[in-house]
């Protein structure tokens, strides 16, 4: 399919799911209060132990299957996706728990696990030359629900994880999460089918960014709360956008490499523009999940966090380089 025809589909899969391809600018600071407090550390801290636990006995067994890829699997230590998914357990499971169990579900360690593995395998196939063959067969499981060429180790870890998500979810909750996957999986098509000397439009790269980020938000949080009510789905998808936009500040130079557009590395977004959307779907989170914003909260603490590091450490200097 031609970017067009990407564009029509993603549009129409974002209606039927009743969800935008835009955000509101609703503010320029969080209603949450910032304060130290040491129980949510030691909280903080004991999750993190648990995470160090959980990766040593579940996750590191199904990476250490990938050294049989040779080339591939030390192209995927050398572009740090492995040490990254480490890294994202752990931010995950001391900042989304919280957030999980505030609309009546739970973090759960094997099915975060399962999904994070998957989602590495695939998000490589577009970021590491090596892994670009596998595009096609992610291709085809997500657009035409093929299964896999499991004789691969690389193919066979990802369908594994995806059997576990099936199992663990059941037929109808998982039929949802794949539809959100297709979705995502329109998103990063168009992001790499965009890729030329013209420059992409400011409304483009909104469509994208959301879809790509919202929707992986949204897909996370469906396996840890299947049954999301409406509003939490939104502002889950609404705020899942925005951090795609704080990724996209992180991979500033990766992307410019390759040449990937983005919001940030195209400069399309001030800094006032981010702060505004970044703090404004923090304070709709705490408004439609019914969260405390007098309470100490995991999740709110840590989004506070990104918003210091992020937009006052890496985007600010950025805009200002000549």
């Amino acid at each position: 399919m031609n970017y067009p025809e990407l564009e029509n589909m993603l549009d129409s899969l974002l209606k039927t799911e009743g969800l935008s391809s835009t955000i509101e600018y609703r503010g320029d600071h969080i209603n949450y209060g910032r304060r130290r407090r040491l129980w949510l550390l030691l909280k903080a801290v004991y999750r993190l132990l648990n995470a160090q636990l959980f990766y040593m006995s579940y996750i590191r067994g199904k990476i250490h299957r990938l050294k049989k890829t040779g080339s591939v699997y030390s192209d995927l230590k050398k572009t740090r996706c492995l040490k990254q998914l480490r890294t994202y357990l752990y931010l995950s499971k001391i900042g989304l728990t919280d957030l999980a169990t505030q609309i009546g579900g739970r973090f759960d360690d094997k099915l975060f696990a399962n999904f994070a593995i998957a989602t590495m395998l695939y998000d490589a196939s577009f970021d590491i030359p090596s892994c670009r063959k596998y595009l096609n067969s992610f291709d085809a499981a997500i657009m035409e629900k093929k299964q896999v060429n499991t004789n691969d180790v690389y193919l066979a870890v990802f369908q594994e994880c995806v059997d576990y998500l099936n199992h663990a979810l059941g037929k109808q909750a998982f039929e949802q999460f794949m539809n959100l996957v297709k979705i995502e999986h329109i998103s990063q098509l168009m992001s790499i089918y965009q890729l030329s000397d013209k420059a992409t439009s400011k409304e483009d790269l909104f469509k994208i960014t959301f879809a790509k980020g919202g929707i992986s938000a949204l897909a996370l949080l469906h396996l840890m709360t299947p049954k999301m009510k409406e509003q939490e789905k939104k502002a889950i998808y609404d705020l899942g956008a925005v951090m795609q936009l704080i990724d996209d500040i992180s991979d500033i130079k990766e992307d410019l490499k390759i040449g990937i557009q983005t919001l940030p590395n195209q400069k399309l977004l001030t800094y006032e523009e981010l702060k505004q959307l970044y703090f404004g779907t923090i304070n709709n989170l705490i408004d439609q999940c019914n969260m405390d914003p007098h309470r100490p909260n995991g999740t709110l603490d840590m989004l506070c966090w990104f918003a210091d590091i992020i937009l006052e450490k890496r985007y600010k200097p950025f805009l200002q380089a000549p």
